[in-house]
């Protein structure tokens, strides 16, 4: 039976993490490969290109004070009506000399500013200048990064848009504030940050150069260690990209190099499994010794659990005092909170009018659209850029393939069995041929909780007698191995909610690549030799069937019944959205056939008008039965 779904992802990832850097062999190799890298990062990240940056319109909302510190409450624009809040920390005496900056990034938490404040007050007496900055969620901040929780990954994920990346424009931001400080050095700037915060520290430190040391705590690790040791289950969304070019974590991490980088982690952490965070630490450290700067690349560990230890603390003081102030400055353990919330409150519950944040995923996301053509040619340079535009689908070693099991002969035609694999998992695809001959095949695409008989059957019933070859075809995502959605539990749910994106894909994604595994199987086949082939899919099926459609010519026309009306409602396929989306998908077909039966398009006009001006409005078929749709398909 192959191996399970979760089996297939953790393999798919463990590859990631045996092939990375495979490649670099010399300093020279490195500085090559270095700019694709950090343009794939930064596009995982849905920050590719980046927002145009507007003026911060730094607000003051009063100012605090303690032993040994002083600071100030600002608000401040990460886009335009886009208000995010902070804090900033200054030693209570101040020296004339402009000072060393860190940022501070909030994790999780009600009020970061509020709980985390014991961090800004340490770095503050020990000379430097510290701004902490809330989530795009917290404090008043209407901004949203679960994206699972709320039910809005679906379309985060065809928007191209990142919680993770939305958390790292705020840092960005943030650190422009700082940088601004004319109490603060800009040549001598650090980032830290726990748990939720040591991520967004590191991605902070991979796209902005202008940090001259990181400490990361408890915060990163492979996408390896989410997926086979199931510590997804107790992440955020914010905690990773999209690994839309299929990246392990440490040719991330080598983007830093030379800079300094420290990554802090407990021994017992429940969601980072210390070996694995060990062995993605020596993976970045060889880029660091093509540059003679391993030393930079520091790895602290302790024993605890999850979360801010003493010896953090020690490790990052001493850290930032080498790399980034230049000298020691006093050792000093953090404290208890001394702060009240209403002190730290920075809009007192009431953020700027008007404030957009809980907009930012479409405000960073660029939506794509595509022309109508005027003629047939056209017509292919808009399908040629379409193509380009659309991410790249997962594909495997090219070995993948079907192959004949077994043969059932009828009256009324034979049945033929084809069985295969793809990285280990079943696929199944049965053919009826009718007795009379024919020239056209129409393979229904299996969904979850479906199979290939199931689907052969539907296609069967819905067509006249003798009028096509019938398939069925089960992908991975169907059949025995399939773990339907609808008996999901929660946990299972977010897992695979989360796993996919960090493989570079889908479900969508996925089902769309097996169907290229079937239509190769049905092009080899020799007695189907110049047949028509014709896709059929329900939902997600369906809409995996359009994209293979899309993609390979060999395919004469498509039948999606229940497609969502757009990929904001569902089928989610990574960034589609920057390039177009189900209207401009179904368009694509044109002038081949394609049907939708039961459409919930709303009344979207994009195809229509395609069809027509391509001089064949009768290809575009809108049906209220699939028996109707098969019927014109194939009339």
């Amino acid at each position: 039976m192959g191996v399970t779904l979760w089996e297939n992802l953790s393999n798919q990832v463990e590859v990631m993490a045996r092939k990375a850097l495979s490649d670099v062999g010399t300093l020279e190799d490195w500085k090559q490969l270095r700019p694709q890298i950090k343009a794939d990062f930064m596009a995982s990240m849905g920050l590719n290109p980046l927002p145009e940056k507007c003026d911060l319109k730094i607000t003051e909302y009063g100012a605090f004070s303690g032993k040994g510190f002083r600071g100030r409450r600002i608000g401040f624009q990460i886009l335009p009506d886009c208000w995010s809040s902070a804090c900033v920390y200054y030693p209570e005496t101040m020296k004339a000399e402009r000072l060393p900056g860190v940022l501070y990034v909030c994790g999780h938490g009600g009020v970061g500013t509020l709980e985390l404040q014991s961090h800004p007050i340490m770095w503050a007496r020990r000379g430097y200048v510290c701004l902490i900055v809330d989530t795009i969620e917290q404090n008043d901040n209407p901004g949203e990064h679960h994206g699972f929780d709320v039910g809005k990954l679906d379309a985060w994920m065809s928007m191209g848009y990142t919680s993770s990346g939305g958390e790292l424009w705020n840092a960005i931001r943030a650190l422009d504030v700082l940088a601004a400080d004319s109490h603060v050095d800009p040549a001598r700037l650090a980032v830290t940050g726990v748990s939720g915060g040591g991520a967004c520290s590191f991605h902070l430190a991979v796209a902005d150069e202008r940090i001259k040391a990181v400490s990361t705590l408890c915060g990163i690790s492979t996408p390896f260690d989410a997926i086979a040791n199931r510590h997804l289950i107790s992440h955020c969304n914010c905690m990773y990209p999209n690994n839309l070019y299929r990246r392990d974590t440490s040719e991330y991490a080598a983007l830093i190099a030379p800079r300094a980088a420290l990554f802090c982690f407990a021994d017992d952490d429940l969601i980072f499994h210390a070996d694995i965070t060990r062995a993605l630490v020596e993976r970045t450290r060889k880029v660091y010794a093509l540059y003679g700067q391993e030393p930079q690349c520091g790895l602290v560990t302790c024993p605890g659990g999850h979360g801010d230890h003493p010896e953090f603390d020690e490790a990052t003081s001493r850290w930032f005092d080498r790399q980034v102030a230049g000298a020691e400055h006093p050792m000093l353990k953090r404290g208890e909170n001394e702060l009240s919330e209403k002190e730290v409150a920075v809009f007192n519950g009431c953020p700027p009018v008007p404030n957009r944040m809980e907009l930012l995923p479409h405000l960073i996301s660029p939506r794509g659209s595509l022309p109508l053509p005027e003629d047939l040619q056209e017509w292919g340079a808009i399908r040629h850029r379409a193509l380009a535009a659309l991410p790249a689908f997962p594909g495997d070693d090219g070995k993948s393939f079907l192959k004949p099991t077994g043969v059932w002969r009828l009256p009324e035609g034979t049945t033929y069995e084809h069985r295969g694999q793809i990285e280990g998992m079943a696929l199944w695809m049965y053919l009826l041929t009718p007795a009379k001959k024919c020239r056209k095949l129409i393979l229904g695409i299996a969904g979850p909780g479906g199979g290939a008989r199931d689907i052969l059957g539907d296609i069967h019933g819905a067509m006249p007698p003798g009028a096509a070859v019938c398939g069925g075809f089960e992908p991975r995502l169907a059949g025995l191995t399939c773990l339907a959605a609808e008996n999901f539990v929660f946990s299972i749910r977010k897992l695979l909610a989360l796993a996919f994106p960090m493989t570079g894909s889908t479900p969508v994604m996925m089902t769309s690549h097996d169907i290229d595994v079937a239509v190769d199987t049905l092009a080899g086949i020799k007695e189907l030799a110049g047949y028509e082939i014709y896709l059929y899919g329900k939902g997600d099926a369906g809409v995996a069937a359009l994209y293979s459609g899309i993609k390979d010519e060999r395919i004469a026309g498509v039948i999606l019944e229940d497609a969502p009306g757009s990929h904001l409602d569902g089928a989610p396929i990574l960034g589609v959205l920057r390039a177009f989306d189900m209207p401009q998908a179904v368009g694509l077909m044109a002038p081949r056939k394609v049907a939708l039966v039961n459409p919930s398009h709303h009344g979207w006009t994009w195809p229509g008008r395609v069809y027509d001006r391509l001089g064949c409005p009768e290809r575009f078929i809108e049906a209220a039965t699939l028996h109707e749709a098969v019927t014109q398909i194939l009339g």
